[in-house]
């Protein structure tokens, strides 16, 4: 059976538990973001998101911002830029409570084509308390930004092809020749009388404008290169609706 991609919450409620030999205890922060993406365009300049600080302890968390790009068909390529500002980029927040955190772009975006980012919030872990066995488990998350030509309509164009891997798998790959990004939250494949061959009903993946990105898909079925129909879920259409994509 494939194994199951949890997909994120709404509220991105994200709590790190690890537990190793040879310790006592392991200490966590627990907080809430909201959004868990940020859309900003030439008129809507900036956003906010709000960090929500659900321990007991005082949280302190760093930001940093990154262009995001995709390559080799699935891994994401960040690299620092300084074409968004974000404030304050360095803060804490105090138990129960919250800090509303602003995020702007400087630069004029792209004509045509949506823009990707990352807002990262790395927690900085609290100084180690004198006679403190434990371990500080520190949290780190990645927040999408995306930034819409002004007046201009984008949307994704998602094509897929497939590749067998061995006699139980093959290789789905999308392309997204659009000028959107498209979010994948389930796929489904199918023979062409419906039987079905291969399903991953939770997932979160990201395929960026003018890029791929491959998922090995484990069968039911001995694949014999039989003619498929794939479906998604995705962020293009409403919650648990499928939607066929198109071979190439």
């Amino acid at each position: 059976m494939n194994k199951i991609y949890r997909q994120y919450q709404l509220a991105a409620k994200v709590v790190f538990l690890a537990a190793f030999f040879f310790t006592s205890n392991v200490q966590s922060s627990e907080f809430n973001v909201n959004p868990v993406r940020v859309y900003l365009d030439g008129r809507v300049r900036s956003g906010t998101v709000v960090v929500e600080n659900k321990s007991d302890e005082i949280l302190t968390i760093q930001t940093s911002i990154n262009s995001w790009s995709q390559e080799n068909g699935k891994e994401d390529l960040l690299v620092p830029t300084e074409d968004l500002i974000v404030s304050p980029p360095i803060f804490k927040v105090q138990p129960k409570s919250r800090q509303m955190v602003r995020v702007g772009h400087l630069k004029k975006p792209d004509a045509n084509l949506e823009g990707a980012y990352r807002l990262i919030l790395q927690e900085v872990p609290p100084p180690r308390k004198p006679g403190d066995t434990g371990m500080a488990v520190a949290i780190r998350m990645s927040l999408p930004i995306f930034i819409t030509p002004t007046g201009v309509k984008t949307q994704a164009v998602l094509k897929w092809n497939a590749e067998a891997v061995d006699t139980k798998s093959f290789r789905l790959t999308f392309s997204n020749s659009g000028t959107a990004h498209i979010q994948i939250n389930g796929i489904r494949a199918v023979l062409t009388d419906g039987t079905s061959l291969a399903e991953i009903p939770s997932m979160m993946i990201y395929v960026l404008p003018g890029q791929s990105h491959s998922i090995v898909m484990k069968t039911d079925k001995p694949w014999k290169r039989e003619s498929l129909r794939v479906m998604i879920t995705s962020d293009s259409s409403p919650p648990g609706v499928e939607t066929e994509v198109k071979p190439e």
